[in-house]
């Protein structure tokens, strides 16, 4: 065959693709707008003949269909998204999960460190534990394998086997694991506890397909902890499934109040979800914490609660991603993620915050922009709504704007504490790792050494002399001057190391003014709740 000839078919091939789904799609009015249309896909195929043949350089054809693909969809909107086979397949793992062994990991003097276990996946079910190092992989060892040569080796299809040699402190012998690879869900709420007496937290980071499960069982456990008061944090969650965002605030509402609502150009855009008599906490006083990073199935909870009074909403107003992605699979394995309609709250609010006039940099930056958030807050012009029960004012216009504001504290790090964070060497748990090691009692209680625990000068000292025997260059000038951070982030590290992810967490909250002045607004969620309900009762 010809290349000429080749060519031909090629293109001919294209336009008989586009062809068909513009027939297809576009029913009666193809015979109207088909011709100016057909002109331009041929326009298209002959340009793209002509750099194959005659470019300066050689391009390949599939990279430039796609990025004349990327072009077509980044007209539309910020959120309207074409995916690769490979980004789709790392994006929906957020989600969906994947298949693999079930642990989080990094890689610490040169050996593969388990830093957490997913509940219920295959590691944690044959006793894998934090802290343990995969020395050996299927017979070849690992000592100073490459970070992205994991995954593959470790991940794999459902059911197939990899065998495994562990290294664990206290042991003087590997021991040997063989780990049968399964679906790995990651995890919605990793953080689900008191925080003080009566008082629950539970952290949602993503809503996945197992959310709605996660929260009974993580409310269930607080209720047998004497729960009375609830801190719902959905502050950086950028979303996730809607059914999901459904269930979550299904928990807390009677059955027959309207949740959420979508709305669209086309026929069956238009759908109502409802609550169900499911709600297992409708009367449990409760706030909700959300940012700017909070979106999408975040704006959904947070607007249906606040809409019909049922929580207090502080922090930030949210980042105003109010447009439904439907999902529209490829044979290739690519997707396209597009806007199909738009989601709006029980009172009619609009989540989605405007986008039209902007470029997309600006669109994501404003969001950031503590001067240009403030601007559209106040705009004067942005709608206001009443509340269902207690006909408060809450506003539209895009997002969800808190009753109470609460001003996070931006990252102030210095550049020395954050060369020592993201140093290869793993300075912070490399050092923790060793320090308890020759410390046992510190693993006596966690909540003395949280309330108490504070890297003394001798500690302190201990660590600088260990960053700069690994050769890390830090002057003692530059060492005073970021002392509190160090001394915060050794006890974090030593809490992870003897106690967990959870314990990290919690030792970052004592840096949560946000949080810690959320905890002062609880009798006023206590005192809406009562209102709403007083009312309901009256009505």
């Amino acid at each position: 065959m010809t290349r000429q000839k080749h060519h031909r078919q090629t293109f001919l091939g294209i336009l008989l693709v586009f062809s068909f789904v513009l027939i297809t799609g576009a029913s009666i009015r193809f015979y109207d707008t088909g011709r100016s249309l057909y002109k331009k896909i041929e326009l298209f195929s002959a340009i793209l003949k002509h750099i194959r043949e005659d470019y300066v350089e050689e391009k390949d054809p599939q990279e430039l269909i796609e990025n004349a693909i990327n072009g077509m969809v980044s007209n539309l909107d910020p959120h309207t998204t074409y995916l690769t086979k490979e980004y789709f397949e790392r994006w929906n793992q957020s989600y969906e999960g994947y298949s693999g062994i079930g642990i989080t990991f990094d890689i610490v003097r040169d050996k593969i460190t388990v830093m957490s276990v997913i509940t219920d996946g295959p590691s944690y079910k044959i006793g894998l534990l934090p802290g343990d190092r995969i020395i050996v992989i299927d017979g070849e060892s690992a000592i100073g394998i490459k970070l992205e040569e994991v995954r593959l080796k470790l991940m794999g299809p459902r059911g197939t086997k990899v065998e495994v040699a562990v290294e664990r402190q206290g042991q003087s012998e590997p021991k040997d694991f063989v780990i049968t690879r399964d679906e790995v869900h990651l995890e919605s709420i990793p953080y689900a506890f008191m925080i003080k007496p009566g008082v629950g937290y539970i952290g949602i980071v993503r809503f996945s397909s197992t959310t709605g499960v996660e929260l009974e069982k993580a409310l269930l456990k607080l209720k047998s902890k004497g729960l009375k008061q609830l801190i719902l944090d959905l502050r950086n969650n950028g979303g996730g499934y809607l059914e999901a965002a459904v269930e979550v605030a299904d928990k807390f509402l009677p059955q027959g109040k309207r949740i959420v609502y979508t709305k669209g150009r086309v026929r069956g855009s238009f759908r109502e979800f409802f609550s169900t008599e499911g709600a297992t906490q409708p009367r449990l006083p409760t706030l909700v914490l959300i940012d700017r990073i909070s979106a999408s199935a975040s704006e959904i909870v947070a607007g249906a609660l606040q809409d019909w009074d049922r929580a207090l909403i502080l922090g930030e107003t949210s980042f105003g991603k109010g447009l439904v992605q439907s999902q529209y699979r490829f044979k290739d394995g690519s997707a396209l993620l597009m806007t199909t309609a738009r989601y709006y709250t029980p009172t009619g609010r609009l989540i989605q915050r405007p986008y039209n006039n902007k470029s997309v940099d600006k669109y994501f930056a404003e969001i950031m922009n503590d001067s240009l958030r403030r601007t559209w807050e106040r705009d004067p012009s942005r709608p206001s709504f009443k509340t269902r029960i207690l006909r408060r004012k809450v506003y539209g216009g895009g997002g969800i704007t808190p009753d109470i504001f609460l001003t996070s504290r931006r990252d102030t790090l210095s550049p020395v504490v954050r060369r020592i964070l993201y140093s290869p060497h793993r300075l912070f748990f490399t050092f923790a790792e060793d320090y308890v090691k020759a410390h046992p009692e510190l693993k006596s209680d966690f909540n003395a050494f949280l309330r108490n625990f504070k890297p003394n000068s001798n500690i302190l000292q201990q660590f600088l002399s260990y960053t700069r025997e690994l050769g890390f260059q830090i002057t003692n000038k530059e060492f005073i001057e970021n002392k509190q951070d160090v001394q915060f982030f050794l006890k974090q590290t030593i809490a992870d190391v003897v106690w967990g992810n959870e314990a990290r967490y919690k030792v970052q909250m004592l840096r949560d003014h946000q949080l810690l002045e959320a905890l002062d607004y609880l009798p006023q969620a206590e005192k809406l709740l009562a209102q709403a309900y007083h009312l309901k009762k009256a009505r």
